[in-house]
Parts: structure tokens; sequence; C-alpha cells
């Protein structure tokens, strides 16, 4: 592999977070994120090798969409 490759491969493992920085940044807990996973509807996630067994991580503008997204104006904004 060549430098620009490894930077690239670098640049982008930096750019995703694993379950506890995750939750750290959204002001939740890992078991929240895991539940809002198995639920469906949560953080748009990467799963990074094969089967269930595979480490999970968030990329950035994943989480900033999904909080983007529950911006609202009054309690009965359902958006």
């Amino acid at each position: 592999m060549d430098k620009i490759q490894q930077k690239k491969v670098t640049l982008m493992a930096s750019a995703l977070l694993d379950e506890k920085k995750t939750a750290e940044l959204l002001g939740m807990s890992v078991h929240w994120l895991r539940r809002k996973r198995w639920e469906g509807g949560g953080v748009p996630f990467i799963r990074i090798g094969d089967g269930p067994k595979g480490a999970v991580r968030y990329r950035l503008e994943d989480i900033d969409s999904y909080v983007a997204a529950r911006v609202r104006r009054s309690t009965s904004d359902k958006g």
C-alpha cells in the first residue's frame, strides 16, 4: 500500500466513532444506541467485519444528520 492509500485509510478510520464516543457526543448511553440499532430508526451505523460480531462504528456526518432531523419548534411538532 502506498503512502497516499495509507493516509486515506487513516483518515477514514479517524472519522469513524465507536459506540462509547458516539453515545458521549449525543449525551445518551451505549445501551440506548444499541436499543435504537435493534429497533431501527437510530443513528445510521457501519458494521466493520463479518457477521453480528463485527465492530459498530458511526460517521460524524450521519450523527449530525440524525440530530438535525430531530430539531423541533414546539412539543406538539412531530417533525
